[in-house]
């Protein structure tokens, strides 16, 4: 449930900006009769063209500023996927400049998003910036009016290649034929191999952001879906400005939200942070427990099976701490140590449920897949553990305290917990005490 949960957080961005930009496009007519008739408004009427750069002048900012290469890189192309769009609409030019792009740009989206957490002064940043000059260069030479036949460098090559002018003006034909082949009923302003590149695009971006869950690749999916939404557009003129403004804010607001995640929220659990649990300790009101938890025989068991097995167990931990009844809020304090917060809730209420998640736990099966393992067959898999693997159990120790005379702060509160929890490992572990 919680990765359906953070999945369908992390697509609220995008989808509600494109929401917000297709309701301004259908209203356009109206909104502008508006601005007209206000002369404020009118000023910033005239100006609405030049936001798009705005935009995306400050995610090339934010990206240069947080060394963050898909984010400047992914501004830069969106700059370019705009100011193409205006000086090269379809039929405006006998060249096929806009074909290129559209076709062009879905491509450029999956290779910004390969570099998403790059740094911007890498040899991978650099090869984005070729790649990306190389192809301006290449639509210049095989989509533009060129003739090679009449060029004197051509001409000074057909000495070294027979027939490399006509060779040239034969493949800048096919590829131009190419680039603007026969439109698909559904979406008569975009060429079919723009519809294909587009489509392999999504799906690429698409099962990449499942897999991983990352909001960086959500932003991705949400500014291709916007430009596209801006080629298929019957109205160019106001779709092309509001959906790039929107595909530049998609990104910009999902790089924030990653950064934000990345500040309170654990990475390897996903649980909140030490941060998250200080601000949530200065929002707690009279009655309220805390627990303090920490993993049973976690270094033993990490030296034993390596720390990528005892990165699993946490993450098995982190799972289980955000299925806790109760209404628990639940953070990772550091290491393999977890803290529950029950606001409302006193110390004997929590018991109850801090006593069942421990024995949930303790009843939950584990299995360590060894180095020496050899694959399961699909009828062994789910039987228990197979040849290379063993099956552990994971225990946990909780010392839970709440608000009194001796603690009357949070801060006093949760070192009275933890004395608790030092009581429960030296009382035998795996129980609760307070």
């Amino acid at each position: 449930m919680y990765p359906v949960k953070r999945i369908c957080y992390q697509l609220i961005v995008p989808i509600v900006l494109i929401l917000v930009s297709l309701m301004i496009v259908w209203k356009w007519p109206e909104i502008q009769a508006l601005f007209k008739s206000t002369q404020e408004l009118k000023a910033l009427l005239v100006l609405l063209p030049t936001l798009p750069y705005a935009v995306f002048t400050m995610g090339a900012l934010m990206g240069w500023r947080y060394n963050n290469m898909g984010l400047a890189a992914g501004s830069g192309v969106l700059a370019l996927s705009y100011f193409i769009t205006l000086g090269f609409s379809p039929g405006q030019w006998s060249n096929t400049y806009y074909e290129a792009y559209i076709f062009l740009f879905p491509l450029n989206m999956i290779l910004c998003a390969e570099f998403i957490k790059r740094y911007i002064f890498t040899f991978q940043s650099l090869l984005i910036v070729f790649l990306i000059l190389f192809q301006v260069f290449m639509v210049v030479v095989f989509c533009g009016r060129v003739d090679f036949s009449s060029s004197a460098i051509v001409s000074k090559l057909d000495s070294l290649i027979p027939f490399a002018s006509i060779r040239l003006d034969d493949l800048s034909g096919r590829i131009q034929s190419f680039l603007a082949m026969e439109h698909l009923v559904i979406f008569k302003q975009i060429p079919t191999p723009a519809i294909i590149s587009f489509l392999i695009a999504l799906t690429w971006l698409s099962v990449r952001f499942l897999k991983n869950r990352d909001i960086l690749l959500a932003g991705y999916v949400g500014a291709l879906s916007a430009v596209f939404l801006s080629a298929a557009a019957n109205q160019p003129e106001p779709a092309t400005v509001v959906f790039h403004i929107t595909a530049g804010l998609i990104l910009i607001i999902t790089n924030i939200e990653a950064s934000f995640f990345m500040a309170y929220h654990d990475e390897l659990t996903g649980l909140p942070g030490r941060r998250s649990l200080n601000e949530s300790m200065m929002n707690l009101g009279k009655t309220y427990a805390i627990a303090m938890m920490d993993i049973d025989h976690f270094k033993k068991f990490n030296d034993r099976y390596g720390h990528k097995t005892g990165d699993d167990v946490l993450k098995v931990v982190g799972t289980r701490l955000k299925e806790m009844s109760g209404r628990a809020r639940v953070f990772r304090y550091g290491g393999e140590e977890f803290t529950a917060v029950f606001s409302g809730k006193t110390v004997k209420e929590s018991i109850v449920h801090l006593e069942n998640f421990r024995k949930n736990l303790e009843n939950s099966k584990f299995i360590v897949r060894l180095k020496s393992r050899k694959k399961s067959s699909p009828v062994k898999r789910g039987k228990g553990p197979a040849a290379g693997q063993k099956q552990v159990k994971i225990t946990i120790s909780i010392g839970v305290a709440g608000p009194d005379i001796k603690h009357p702060t949070p801060e006093k509160v949760i070192k009275a917990a933890d004395k608790a929890l030092y009581k429960a490992k030296k009382t035998g572990r795996n129980r609760v005490c307070r």
